[in-house]
């Protein structure tokens, strides 16, 4: 379950974009991009872009660290 970003929203376990979208309907001022993601089609296509931030997401992590060490 770490591989992926998870919430809960009312009785329901999201995960990847879906889960961001849950949050961003939380989020008073991201709550239109929260709503606008319970179309198929908006959700669909960031999902896509979930996985494939899933890809980069190691590198950003070891820059970081990189980054931090010399700060």
């Amino acid at each position: 379950m770490l591989a992926r970003f998870h919430a809960r929203e009312g009785d329901r376990m999201l995960s990847g974009a879906a889960a961001f979208a849950a949050m961003w309907r939380a989020i008073p001022l991201l709550r239109p991009l929260g709503l606008a993601a319970r179309n198929p089609v908006v959700l669909a296509g960031l999902e896509r872009v979930y996985r494939a931030f899933l890809h980069v997401r190691p590198r950003l992590q070891s820059f970081a660290r990189k980054v931090d060490r010399t700060a």
